[in-house]
């Protein structure tokens, strides 16, 4: 039988993924920030790569995200999208309540902004906090 931890994040993604499907982007922010907030980072670890998915689309383009650059600065949705993914915002809350318990993630190099990925293959540290301690 699987941990109760293991078990209850189980959960917690299948619902998430289950309101993706249902839930207006609204509120799917708002139950994001409530979860973001209510749960340990021990729990949202196994979220966050599909959460990073789900907002940003796949990679192979399968999963468009939330379409993004189709959001108009004047709608209601682009406001509660933009406090999301604000650098003080929900979505950056979750990256350091993880990076505080030093998950990690295997990220191809390719997958990164140009700059940082130069600065990676020229072998110097992007002058940023979320890389340092991070690069293998």
């Amino acid at each position: 039988m699987a941990a109760p931890s293991l078990q209850q994040s189980s959960f917690l993604l299948a619902n998430l993924k289950a309101d993706a499907t249902t839930k207006p982007l609204p509120q799917r922010c708002q139950d994001l920030v409530k979860i973001i907030d209510d749960y340990p980072a021990k729990e949202l670890h196994s979220i966050f790569p599909w959460l990073v998915e789900s907002v940003f689309g796949s990679l192979d383009g399968i999963i468009a995200g939330w379409n993004l650059r189709l959001l108009h600065s004047r709608s209601n949705e682009y406001n509660i999208v933009m406090d999301f993914l604000n650098p003080s915002g929900p979505m950056m809350k979750l990256v350091y309540k993880l990076q505080a318990e030093e998950y990690k993630y295997e990220i191809p190099v390719n997958y990164l902004p140009g700059p940082v990925k130069a600065c990676i293959q020229e072998g110097v540290l992007p002058d940023c906090p979320l890389f340092h301690n991070k690069l293998q």
